[in-house]
């Protein structure tokens, strides 16, 4: 039970990195911090879809 907990918190960590490594690709774009998280929910990663409105900057 324990060793499945741990796993899931690895797994929970992996995610939140990649997920933030996309998210710096965006603010790369131009989007602060939350738009980016939001971006990356919505659109993925911005390649091939820079002309999308993902932020408000």
């Amino acid at each position: 039970m324990a060793g499945m907990s741990k796993s899931w918190r690895w797994f929970l960590l992996a995610g939140f990195v990649v997920w933030t490594v996309f998210a710096l690709q965006w603010t790369d774009l131009g989007c602060d911090y939350p738009e980016a998280y939001l971006a990356v929910v919505r659109f993925g990663t911005p390649e091939g879809l820079e002309f999308l409105p993902a932020c408000g900057g």
